[in-house]
């Protein structure tokens, strides 16, 4: 297996990936067991307004599902607006960051890979 902080930077671009579709958070339930591994749990992260969340990287993948409010997300690429249903999508290794908007933002992390039948 091949993990981002062995591999080149257009190779990690390649998997990086923010939708602009959207998936449905008005039925929870679906979402939150297609989120859910095998074995483990996700996270529920609410964000206060202005709260950022500085450059870091993790050493798993992660799915980021926002839920409510919206966020400013950075890579070394660049940036966008993510507002409910926006859907992450993020390699291992992968440096990033965001930044809570007007509101604040509350939103789902699963700390792997998960392919939503919402988006491709």
């Amino acid at each position: 297996m091949i993990h981002a902080l062995d591999m080149k930077r257009d190779e990690m671009d390649r998997d990086f990936r923010i939708f602009s579709t959207h998936v449905d958070t008005s039925d929870l339930r679906p979402l939150l067991m297609r989120l859910l591994p095998d074995q483990g749990s996700i996270e529920v992260q609410r964000d206060v307004e202005g709260k950022e969340h500085a450059w870091h990287r993790h050493a798993t993948d992660e799915t980021l599902v926002v839920l409510e409010g919206s966020v400013r997300f950075y890579w070394d690429q660049g940036e966008k607006i993510c507002g409910p249903g926006t859907v992450i999508s993020l390699p291992a290794g992968m440096l990033h960051g965001s930044v809570a908007l007007e509101g604040g933002a509350v939103y789902l992390i699963a700390f792997h890979s998960v392919n939503l039948p919402q988006h491709g």
